[in-house]
């Protein structure tokens, strides 16, 4: 029997510079809780660091946290990646990096890049600078990401700087999406027409937050049979009555 399970798979943690300091596992999860959300993305922008402590703290909460990465390519697209464990996720963030250009953050101009344990305590600051792009195209990601059994989520793809039809204006054909994110500034049935996005494609609608009162925004609700990777990536494929829905 299919269920209702209210999503927001497009989080950022204090490792991300441009969020607040308080975006820690407790307040995270107590927010989501707060809002009834069943599954949150934790997206960094070009890092995973904070994931594992958000899956752990989220033990004590009936919450599923899928582990993500915001992705800046080449040419200045943002794309949400996700994989089911966080041994792949490891992989995948070391791929990257290798791919960062070698400049150190100032967290006096950027923002503070915090590493975190379960408990929220502040355990490390990463050094590289996580607002860069990646010397990797979006179609060289989408083929990695396919290669190692990920979803690819084109970020808020209505949003004029940082998207992919932004950048490029267009969907490239040969991506392999697995869905397409909206911002909360544009329905799915506006989207779909301005952005010529397939019918065959599920939409998504995240907070996107950088701060705890934006996770207030909720729209995006899976049909599943229980929680898991595999069974969002069959909503995101509208498999075996598995679904995507937003509600306006």
């Amino acid at each position: 029997m299919l269920k209702q399970y209210p999503a927001d798979l497009h989080i950022h943690t204090c490792l991300s510079p441009c969020a607040d300091d308080d975006m820690n596992p407790a307040n995270i999860l107590n927010m989501a809780r707060l809002m009834g959300t069943k599954i949150i993305g934790i997206c960094d922008h070009n890092s995973a660091k904070n994931v594992k402590p958000v899956q752990e703290a989220a033990k004590d909460y009936d919450i599923l946290v899928i582990p993500g990465m915001e992705v800046e390519s080449a040419e200045e697209v943002h794309l949400l990646v996700f994989f089911e464990d966080l041994s792949i996720m490891a992989e995948w963030q070391e791929y990257v990096y290798s791919h960062l250009p070698p400049r150190k953050n100032n967290p006096e101009f950027f923002g503070r890049q915090q590493i975190v344990d379960k408990e929220s305590n502040v355990i490390d600051e990463e050094e590289q600078m996580l607002l860069a792009a990646a010397s990797l195209t979006a179609e060289e990601i989408s083929q990695r990401v396919f290669e190692m059994g990920g979803m690819l989520v084109p970020a808020h793809i209505d949003r004029r700087t940082y998207s992919l039809w932004g950048q490029l204006g267009f969907i490239p054909e040969n991506l392999k999406l697995t869905a397409v994110e909206i911002s909360r500034n544009i329905c799915e049935t506006e989207a779909r027409k301005k952005f010529s996005i397939s019918e065959k494609i599920s939409v998504i609608t995240s907070s996107d937050a950088h701060r705890l009162k934006e996770m207030v925004f909720q729209k995006t609700f899976l049909y599943l049979e229980s929680p898991s990777f595999l069974e969002i990536r069959k909503a995101f494929e509208a498999k075996e009555g598995r679904r995507v829905i937003i509600k306006e």
